[in-house]
């Protein structure tokens, strides 16, 4: 059977100073990796920061938070998924990386950039989706605003076989977050993941719900709203999913179209 154990982490992110998160997470990280061995863990957007529009706090690639998912990678022997505000060049980026446990690296810059917010005046949006190759599946990278626009994430072809959002989603439009999540899979017939934080910032309050969906949209592993770092973990099975698609084959039918960028 092709099955994919993946774990996600809400975490209470220390505002703008990565190094006291980093230190604070650690422990639990590695402690529940220890224990359940997942393939895959999926942290929050902008995990180490928050939120944050300070372009001194963004790090270039080889900075405190990208070189701990490295090691911390490599050492637990699981992928990490998070996103860090990144440096590069003249340009500031909401990167997302995914670091496999032999260092292989894939990195998505955040294309929906959250203007109400201003994140549009601080970072340069992406203009290219990613797709991981992972242990038999195929891995589509989304962070947070992204999960609002379908288009950006049409799934032609049944390209990829998870969808991974990243988010720091305010408690007061969290609603939304658990709707678009459910038919983002059920439309691109694939499983969804939502990784959220907890806490507060500068400016929001957060509290998590995140959540992970098969491709009709059932829970199959939820946090409720909740204070302080928590997992959840599931085991999600391809080869149903594969059925599935072969039985239901509605995405031979979709549209086809051009995004600009």
């Amino acid at each position: 059977m092709n099955k994919l154990k993946i774990a996600l982490c809400q975490v209470d992110t220390e505002w703008e100073n990565a190094l006291v998160t980093l230190a604070k997470i650690e422990p639990t990280v590695r402690k529940f990796c220890f224990r359940h061995k997942p393939d895959i863990l999926v942290l929050p957007e902008t995990f180490s920061t928050g939120f944050t529009m300070n372009p001194l706090c963004a790090e270039s690639p080889e900075g405190p938070s990208a070189t701990w998912l490295r090691r911390t990678a490599k050492e637990l022997d699981t992928a990490l998924v998070a996103s860090v505000p990144t440096r590069v060049g003249d340009n500031l980026y909401n990167r997302c990386y995914f670091i496999t446990p032999e260092g292989v690296e894939y990195i998505y810059d955040k294309r929906h950039l959250f203007n109400p917010s201003g994140e549009g005046k601080t970072y340069t949006p992406g203009s290219r989706r990613c797709t991981v190759p992972y242990k038999g599946w195929n891995i589509e990278l989304n962070v947070c605003y992204d999960l609002r626009f379908p288009v950006w994430s049409r799934n032609e072809g049944c390209r990829y076989d998870l969808l991974i959002n990243i988010a720091n989603w305010p408690s007061s439009r969290i609603d939304a977050a658990n709707a678009l999540l459910p038919a983002r899979a059920i439309e691109n017939c694939c499983y969804a993941l939502f990784c959220n934080r907890v806490g507060k910032d500068a400016t929001c309050k957060y509290n998590g719900c995140s959540l992970i969906t098969d491709w009709f949209g059932e829970k199959i592993g939820r946090i409720r709203r909740f204070d302080g770092t928590k997992f959840i973990i599931a085991r999600l099975d391809k080869d149903g999913l594969d059925r599935f698609r072969e039985k239901f084959p509605a995405w031979k039918d979709a549209d086809s179209f051009t995004v600009n960028v």
